[in-house]
């Protein structure tokens, strides 16, 4: 995988040729740094490529309506670069069916360096908030997010300041509700949405995170939920709708501490929807996880959230098979507020195996309570093959 983007790198940008002895006439230098980069000499410009593989298998109890199946959850082609204090940023997954076609993910403009407000973003890209999902789907440490992302906003067209702070992060933006291509029309909902994050290093060399994040948003008509286990080829649990929704008012608090191989997270959130009835939902979970290798989970204090684990010994024929990762989350979901609605509770058990720090291997089993919904009770054992760049 490599070499073949190093060779289409070279084809589609021949200043890399010269990349591995020196300078190169045209500017340019490549490296691999967990994804092919390429940079100007004098740092000013530089071109990234990536994107991603997950390959998923499930398999459900007997006493399950679920079927077994296999799909690729993501597969994801990106492009991202900086032209000096500029930056951009495209992302298509072509494992989306909603859409009826690629589907656009990360798809931005930006600008660094403005005067206190740090850095400027416009385009489709993720709402500020929520840690497990701002956390990027190759470094997740379960194969799904947890039941709070029916809270999750995730990616809407909008403009967004954003910058690191001393010991933190601050973001906050403006965005319109858009389809998965970041198209839509009339009246519209709109949303201002913000998050903060601190984080603070002990003397022992553990790592807390603190975080808090708020979203008030206009609505235009019926508010439906329909949230899913954590398992994506699994059911949806039951409809709930609060009918006549015009306004809603979003919160979130988060924290997450890091010792060595042993991190524990957790995330409560709450909504209050303004509609014909009034109606609120909550949300939460818990989760820990233990590299059994010794490795830590890695955290970007620029971002206020993880990224990539590296494995201190990387997969190799009969000497290891790479960082390996133990964890468990429990998670509860009610929304019975809403006409239909019910409460969910939700119980996953995750094995990692990190082989280098682009692919790994991951098994999830999934205990879902779907509080008699439409949707019983479900078993599930999951499997997942992952590139990620």
């Amino acid at each position: 995988m490599k070499y073949g983007l190093m060779i289409l790198a070279v084809c589609f940008f021949p200043g890399a040729l010269w990349a591995q002895d020196g300078p190169d006439p045209l500017g340019f230098n490549a490296k691999w740094n967990n994804a092919l980069e390429l940079q100007s000499n004098d740092g000013s410009t530089s071109i990234k490529v990536g994107g991603r593989i997950m390959l998923d298998n499930a398999w459900f109890m007997d006493d399950s309506s679920a079927e077994d199946g296999t799909e690729f959850r993501r597969t994801r082609l990106m492009l991202s670069g900086k032209v000096n204090n500029f930056e951009w940023k495209t992302q298509y997954d072509f494992a989306s069916v909603k859409a009826g076609g690629p589907a656009f993910k990360d798809v931005y403009v930006g600008l660094g360096g403005v005067p206190y407000a740090g850095a400027l973003r416009a385009g489709h890209f993720k709402e500020p908030f929520g840690l497990e999902e701002l956390t990027s789907s190759k470094y997740m440490t379960f194969m799904e997010r947890s039941l709070t992302s029916a809270f999750a906003p995730s990616r809407n067209v909008g403009v967004m300041a954003h910058r690191a702070l001393d010991g933190g992060t601050l973001a906050y933006g403006v965005f319109r509700t858009t389809n998965d291509l970041g198209f839509d029309t009339g009246d519209g909902d709109y949303s201002a949405t913000g998050r903060y994050t601190r984080t603070i290093s002990t003397e022992g060399g553990s790592l807390i995170h603190l975080g808090g994040a708020l979203s008030t948003r206009s609505l235009q008509g019926d508010l439906t939920l329909e949230p899913r286990a954590s398992s994506h080829l699994g059911p949806k649990a039951a409809l709930g709708t609060a009918a006549g929704a015009d306004g809603e008012f979003r919160y979130g608090i988060e924290a997450a501490w890091v010792n060595g191989p042993l991190s524990l997270q957790g995330e409560f959130m709450g909504s209050s929807v303004s509609a014909d009835e009034n109606a609120t939902y909550t949300g939460w979970y818990i989760m820990g996880s233990y590299f059994l290798t010794g490795e830590s989970r890695s955290y970007d204090n620029k971002k206020g959230f993880f990224k990539r684990v590296k494995p201190a010994k990387e997969f190799a024929w009969g000497e290891s098979w790479g960082a390996t990762e133990l964890a468990v989350r429990y998670g509860s979901l009610n929304y019975d507020d809403f006409v239909g609605g019910v409460n969910l509770e939700d119980l996953t058990v995750g094995f990692n195996i990190y082989h280098n720090p682009v692919f790994r291997t991951m098994l999830n089993y999934v205990y879902s309570d779907m509080g008699g919904g439409g949707a019983e009770a479900m078993h599930s054992f999951m499997m997942r093959w992952q590139i990620g760049m």
